[in-house]
């Protein structure tokens, strides 16, 4: 509730009586002047006569109001609030005056705010409850109206004279709306947001916030003073959010606990919206995707099918294959889920299709060079990936660039091989179609029992070696090959003395009975050994 004050303030009477989308559009540096009385004058009308500190409510006349305006300077008014817009040299004296003048919505009744105010002067405690259900009101009005949580967000930033953040689970910034105050410093502000250090303890677990029942949690988050107030948005008892209000943190009271808690509750609302709508949405394109892989799409079509839902069709795309492996990992559901929240924070064009466990990513770049903007995308995901899930592992796998629609199914394609042979050799690391080379080609399963028999008859004596001595021959092997048989670079990498590497590599010759000096023989071991690498990952 609200605590008992002898006085209101004029920034107390905006939150608490006027309606939402009212505007301070002078003298904002006075807001918290008391407040005696309300009155409300017609601008063709004297002032009556007053004591000083009252708030004068205009009614609309035929007078532009710069004269009534003078006479509340003269008068010692605490504020004025106007339905129609003064002129420019009313604000400007009222601004030097240091006199607040609020501009109510066009739609506002000037005897309905008259009374608004009265009651709220005459019973503070008892007027708070029916002003907290007002706010709410106006709120999922504004809500209902379509206007989107951008508008929203803004409207309620001039209510409250702070700055007003969304945020989603990962912290990341949905909707700000920042006062001119804040905005020389506002990336370093929305630096602190993103931490998530710095956020309360009872609010860092997202699945125990609807339990927290504080409206808000005061914070400073700054030496100087600037703090947020803070409170979950919670939908569907998951936390989805949060809404933060930032200012100096002299300038919070109890009144914005009230608001922030409501205000929580329509973003929820909002967000929920906006989420049904994307559904449905990333179904739609879905659906084309798959069309556009069994290709019952024609290239004329799919350029229209684009342009229904804004997607530039005709700008060259890389596929990306995206996938969990190993034994245990998030569903993919989740990944799904991930790869949106990064593609859609990060404003990336992409169209992306969850399909047998597989994520289906088409990336379309203006970049110069594009394989090596899908490869930085692909490394961002893999990030992320690691940040939620730290333990689970994920193979992704990159096809060449499609410069048509009619090269999205090859360039999927080898998305697909990519990514198979990633899972098949446990690589964290994003791999490019163009890179694997010879892997493409070893993959293959019809050639299986011919790739092994090659192996076996190449460095099958090492192999069983090195299962019976553990003596790092293989790896020997592979860092040689990986150096272009440069014995210094070889050594450097295994952190081994030249003298030992020597003896691997006398050790590796008599093993094999292989003269590694010839070309011929180089070529055949280090096939030999990718060949050994595959099918160890196949098991």
């Amino acid at each position: 509730m609200i605590s008992d004050t002898p006085t209101l303030t004029v920034d107390n009477i905006s939150k608490l009586a006027l309606p939402l989308g009212t505007q301070i559009v002078a003298g904002g540096d006075s807001i918290a002047r008391p407040v005696r009385w309300a009155v409300a004058v017609s601008v063709d009308s004297p002032l009556p006569y007053l004591e000083g500190n009252e708030l004068i409510l205009l009614i609309p006349g035929k007078s532009d109001g710069t004269a009534i305006v003078r006479a509340c300077i003269q008068a010692n008014v605490a504020a004025v609030i106007s339905l129609a817009a003064l002129p420019p040299m009313a604000l400007a004296m009222a601004e030097m005056a240091h006199l607040p003048v609020l501009q109510l919505p066009a739609n506002s009744r000037i005897r309905e705010v008259e009374r608004a105010i009265v009651g709220l002067l005459l019973d503070r405690q008892g007027y708070i409850e029916r002003r907290s259900t007002q706010v709410y009101q106006q709120l999922v009005q504004l809500a209902s109206e379509n206007v989107g949580l951008d508008r929203i967000v803004h409207e309620l930033a001039e209510y409250i004279n702070k700055a007003v953040v969304v945020q989603d689970k990962r912290l990341r910034i949905q909707v700000s709306a920042v006062p001119p105050q804040f905005a020389a410093d506002w990336d370093d502000i929305a630096e602190l947001l993103r931490d998530r250090n710095n956020l309360p303890d009872q609010l860092q677990d997202r699945h125990r916030l609807p339990r927290h029942t504080s409206p808000g949690v005061r914070q400073q988050i700054r030496e100087d003073g600037l703090s947020r107030l803070i409170t979950p948005i919670v939908n569907q008892n998951v936390g989805r959010g949060y809404l933060s209000f930032i200012a100096p943190g002299d300038s919070f009271d109890d009144v914005d606990s009230v608001i922030v808690e409501h205000s929580a509750v329509v973003c929820a609302l909002e967000m929920a919206r906006a989420k049904a709508i994307s559904e449905i949405e990333k179904k739609l394109r879905g659906d084309f995707l798959d069309s556009l892989m069994i290709g019952s799409v024609a290239e004329a079509e799919a350029l229209a099918e684009g342009d229904r839902f804004g997607h530039d069709m005709t700008t060259p795309h890389i596929a990306l294959v995206i996938a969990w492996y190993g034994d245990k990992h998030p569903s993919s559901r989740r990944l799904e889920t991930l790869v949106n929240g990064l593609i859609s924070g990060r404003q990336i064009n992409a169209l992306a299709r969850l399909r047998e466990n597989e994520l289906r990513l088409f990336y379309a770049s203006d970049s110069s060079t594009p394989v090596q903007a899908a490869r930085q995308l692909a490394d961002e995901i893999r990030a992320e990936a690691r940040r939620e899930y730290p333990t689970a592992r994920l193979a992704i796998g990159i096809g060449s660039l499609a410069l048509r629609v009619n090269d999205w199914r090859a360039s999927y394609r080898e998305a697909a091989q990519a990514a198979d042979i990633a899972r098949r050799l446990k690589s964290d690391s994003p791999m490019y179609i163009g890179d694997l080379g010879i892997y493409t080609f070893l993959a293959h399963p019809d050639y299986r029992d011919d790739l092994r028999a090659l192996r076996d008859s190449t460095i099958g004596n090492l192999i069983n070696y090195e299962e019976g001595q553990r003596a790092d021959l293989l790896l020997t092997l592979e860092a040689f090959f990986q150096c272009h048989g440069n014995h210094t670079q070889t050594a450097e990498l295994l952190s081994v003395h030249r003298n030992t590497l020597f003896y691997r590599m006398n050790r590796i010759a008599e093993i094999t009975g292989l003269d590694l000096n010839q070309p011929d023989v180089r070529l055949a071991v280090h096939l030999a050994l990718k060949i050994h690498r595959l099918l160890t990952a196949d098991g």
